[in-house]
């Protein structure tokens, strides 16, 4: 073997390992970033007796199954606390919401909150959902 040929030999090897090495690397950041969570919601705003659908995913948009999810409904003392589910898509469904006409604009849903757990790191969602009261059409 002439010198030429070694040193192609070790420049290769080194640029395989430096490739390996980076995979492995962008790998582990992957992995640590699918423990950031969010909560989302299809309406801010809903009408009382209908439902706020709202979504638990990780950063990739995968939603996180069987977790559940804290809030406030309007008129709870502050501090009262009710927890709903996710599915197994990360959905979770807060049917027949009411409207409480004597909460003027403490009248939301809020402080929605995801714990944690040894996987997926906490989150919150920041704003309310606000329920607009219902009012049927008269002629």
């Amino acid at each position: 073997m002439d010198k030429k040929y070694k040193m192609r030999l070790i420049v290769m090897i080194i640029a395989l390992i430096l490739s390996l090495s980076l995979v492995l690397f962008v790998g582990t950041i992957k992995d640590t970033d699918s423990r950031v969570t969010s909560i989302t919601f299809d309406n801010t705003i809903v009408m009382e007796g209908s439902s706020i659908v709202g979504h638990l995913v990780d950063r990739n948009g995968n939603g996180i199954a069987n977790k559940l999810i804290t809030y406030h409904k309007p008129g709870y003392e502050m501090g009262t606390l009710v927890t709903a589910k996710t599915d197994e898509n990360g959905t979770f469904i807060i049917k027949n919401v009411e409207y409480l006409s004597d909460a003027g604009e403490d009248n939301y849903y809020g402080d929605f909150y995801f714990a944690g757990d040894d996987k997926y790191e906490a989150c919150n969602y920041k704003a309310n959902i606000t329920i607009s009261e219902y009012r049927p059409c008269t002629d």
